[in-house]
């Protein structure tokens, strides 16, 4: 044990000995600062309020929209439309989120907490880079031996095949968890000098498995960012197992991030127009969307999606393995 963590740390200090991942790390930092500058100089311009007035009557108009709500899921539920049929899972989950509040005589909030508003920010594109970043360091920690001519003199240690490549894994999934851990933290810190840290110890609704649950804000939005880094996690085992297998560099790089950007929405499309497209690879693998948005692709549930994506990460892991340790190097 002691000899593969050696090799651990190893692989995870020559990742961070590449110019790229450290580029990669500022590039993040400095969209971040962008980002959350550009949005708060958009708001002072067009004196965007980020508050909202809550009526006196409140409890009259979850009412009215529950009713209107329930027959228009009614609606969807009876027709053929597939686009109707993408918007059931989210109509339901605001239904029961208002007849939560009506029951339980919570009040909607004036204004989101600071953990839901950094929470939505982050996972407006910032998870989508944080993939790919993390795909192109795994391309080229895998694939990038090969193509430097370097994976011999890994081979001739003495490490077996498997250890090495876990290793590269395990320095890779690192990487995504230092990209994670720093793109929100200084995300939540810049935003709340801006914006305020409104509502930091508050409670928020926790849609799961068509349930309601009333937790700290700052535990619904540690699980929604558990749930999207298992989304980057399904990515890295296939771009781990695609680099391995190609050898290649430029091949693992190109089709690593094909997937990334076009791959996973070309499939998504076809899980939500297709009864049998939901078993396809990366189909169902917007983890946190279930819980923030609710379930659009018919068929499927959270506990659905992450056994698809355990299944499908277990496979890509296993051809990787298998090819490298079979193949002459």
């Amino acid at each position: 044990m002691g000899n593969f963590l050696t090799l651990v740390s190893i692989e995870n200090t020559k990742l961070w000995k590449r110019i790229s991942a450290k580029v990669m790390l500022i590039i993040m930092v400095v969209l971040i600062i962008l980002g959350v500058g550009i949005y708060k100089y958009y708001t002072v311009k067009n004196n965007v309020s980020n508050t909202t007035t809550v009526s006196e009557n409140w409890k009259e108009n979850l009412k009215k929209s529950v009713a209107f709500e329930k027959t228009l899921l009614n609606k969807m539920e009876n027709s053929t439309s597939k686009i109707d049929a993408l918007s059931i899972g989210p109509t339901k989950k605001a239904i029961a989120e208002e007849e939560f509040s009506l029951n339980n005589n919570i009040k909607p909030q004036s204004k989101p907490s600071i953990w839901t508003r950094v929470t939505t920010f982050y996972m407006q594109g910032f998870d989508g880079l944080i993939i790919l970043f993390t795909v192109i360091a795994c391309s080229a920690s895998v694939a990038g031996e090969f193509s430097e001519g370097t994976m011999k003199m890994m081979i001739s240690r003495p490490y077996r095949r498997f250890e090495i490549l876990s290793a590269k894994l395990i320095a890779t999934i690192i990487y995504a968890i230092v990209l994670s851990i720093t793109t929100f933290v200084i995300m939540f810190l810049f935003w709340g000098i801006l914006f305020g840290f409104d509502g930091i110890s508050g409670k928020e609704m926790l849609w799961v498995n068509n349930k309601i649950f009333y937790v700290p804000s700052v535990l619904r939005a540690i699980i929604l960012l558990g749930l999207d880094f298992l989304q980057a996690i399904v990515f890295i085992t296939i771009a781990f197992a695609i680099s391995a297998i190609s050898r290649s560099r430029s091949i693992a790089t190109g089709f690593s991030i094909f997937l990334v950007t076009f791959g996973v929405s070309i499939i998504t499309a076809l899980a939500e127009f297709f009864t049998w497209g939901k078993f396809l690879p990366l189909a169902v693998t917007n983890f946190a969307g279930y819980i923030s948005i609710g379930t659009q692709i018919s068929g499927t549930s959270l506990s659905f999606a992450l056994i698809i994506s355990l299944a499908y990460s277990v496979l890509f892991c296993f051809l990787g393995y298998f090819i490298f340790e079979k193949r002459d190097i």
